[in-house]
């Protein structure tokens, strides 16, 4: 691209060295300064403006768009929650009642507890070990508050029933349904234990230690604690011992001794009683020397 002062430079006289010194006095000289100054400078060349990327501000936006979406934007109340679900148990809320699923009988107890406290619900719900009679049931129902109010209103829960359950013949663990409604678990809070088929080893939650057999098909009352021992272990069962005393009416006292603990080979057996899969309880009267009853924790 030729210049203005180019075009001036050409148009001028050829001037010799020797007639420009170093200062512009000749003729020549001052012709050229005085065009090259009156020309001057040449128009700066055009440039593109310059694109700066907006990729931060872009993802701060999108970031602080997502915050908002989990936080919740202020004046704006969620929607109460109807349905929530974990690998133990899933919650559907239909009016006032909490239809409960246990999916996993065998699940920790906090996941349990964890899906309740999603609704705002203090209920702890175990599903425990049962005897075959009382599985799928429940075996226990009480306030975790009393002072609260201790009893449980007419409605407070309500049982499960066959047909809400999804177990195929011989499936050890069923889909369990159950429907829970009223003041003590909305307010008060709730302990529910609820039966589940026992594994081979484990005790069973729903036994207590009594006089008799039970079943009666055990046979072993008043037999000595040598036969009593012999015949169980025909039958592929294992034996713990209590010590105790029980009235007609059902009261008494017992206690534990130490596990391996094993009473005289003739002292007799008062009660007996399938207190799991593989394991039978057996009840001897207090006799001198045994073991004291073990004291309770305080506090």
């Amino acid at each position: 691209m030729t210049s203005r002062i180019d075009e001036l430079v050409a148009g001028l006289a050829p001037v010799r060295d020797d007639d420009v010194p170093s200062e512009p006095s000749g003729r020549g000289g001052r012709e050229l300064l005085a065009a090259v100054v009156s020309a001057g400078s040449p128009p700066p060349r055009r440039r593109r403006p310059r694109l700066y990327p907006r990729l931060a501000a872009g993802a701060a936006t999108v970031a602080a768009l997502a915050a908002a979406s989990v936080i919740g934007l202020p004046g704006f109340e969620s929607e109460p929650l109807r349905s929530y679900a974990n690998a133990a148990v899933a919650i559907d809320v239909e009016g006032d009642v909490y239809e409960v699923r246990v999916k996993d009988a065998y699940a920790g107890q906090r996941e349990f507890s964890a899906a309740f406290a999603r609704f705002g619900l203090d209920v702890r719900l175990r599903v425990v070990p049962v005897s075959p009679r009382r599985e799928r049931d429940f075996v226990q129902v009480r306030t975790l508050h009393p002072a609260r109010g201790g009893h449980v209103p007419p409605g407070g829960v309500t049982g499960t029933s066959s047909t809400e359950l999804e177990c195929s013949p011989g499936q050890v663990v069923c889909s369990l349904k159950v429907g829970l409604g009223g003041e003590m678990f909305r307010r008060h809070g709730a302990d529910i234990l609820i039966g589940r088929k026992a594994r081979p080893h484990e005790v069973y939650a729903d036994v207590m230690p009594r006089a008799g057999d039970h079943p009666g098909s055990l046979g072993l009352t008043g037999r000595t604690a040598g036969e009593a021992l012999a015949g169980l272990r025909r039958r592929g069962l294992t034996a713990v011992f209590t010590i105790g005393a029980f009235n007609a009416d059902g009261s008494g006292t017992m206690w534990d001794p130490p596990a391996n603990w094993r009473p005289a080979a003739d002292r007799r057996v008062t009660g007996a009683w399938m207190r799991g899969p593989t394991s039978a309880g057996l009840l001897v009267a207090p006799a001198e020397g045994d073991p004291e009853p073990r004291p309770v924790p305080s506090g």
